[in-house]
């Protein structure tokens, strides 16, 4: 147990935080890991992109949130490393488990070895959605009026014979 010579308020938490992490970080070591890319996020969750293209539905466990979350920042076109449900089968796998987050420079690093996944452009276009040009907008049946403007000759009225 860390002994407490500051005292006052927190001193034992501040001296946890300032625990420096090796330079080591997990790489895949069974078929049921694998690295992925995140496409879309969502509250507890995100959509991951496999290596194949395939999309899956990546759970964030606690270890990742709260306290533990800077150090752990989930964003779009981050690498993950994912561990697929034993209990699922092959062709039926629609969720995934997250087991490590790589920052910036172990992402570098991890693409000199692996081959990664990547976002692709046409996975940000929508299939479901079929934009067609058939309805053509109302004609402009607009005319354009012309304003005439008469001119009124004023009279000369002396108010005197009024």
């Amino acid at each position: 147990m860390v002994r407490n010579t500051k005292g006052g308020k927190g001193a034992k938490s501040m001296a946890r935080k300032s625990t420096i992490s090796s330079g080591t970080y997990p790489i895949p070591t069974s078929d049921m890991e694998h690295f992925a890319v995140v496409s879309k996020m969502y509250g507890p969750s995100c959509d991951v992109i496999l290596h194949d293209g395939s999309k899956l539905l990546c759970h964030i466990r606690n270890k990742f949130k709260g306290r533990h979350k800077s150090a752990n920042l989930i964003s779009l076109g981050s690498i993950l490393l994912i561990g697929f449900r034993d209990w699922e089968s092959d062709t039926n796998r629609k969720n995934c488990d997250l087991l490590f987050v790589y920052d910036n420079a172990q992402a570098n690093s991890l693409a000199d070895r692996f081959s990664l996944p990547t976002i692709s452009d046409n996975l940000y276009a929508s299939h479901d959605i079929l934009f067609d040009d058939s309805i053509q907008p109302i004609s402009n049946d607009f005319t354009t009026h012309t304003t005439t403007t008469t001119t009124s000759t004023i009279l000369d009225v002396d108010f005197s014979d009024i």
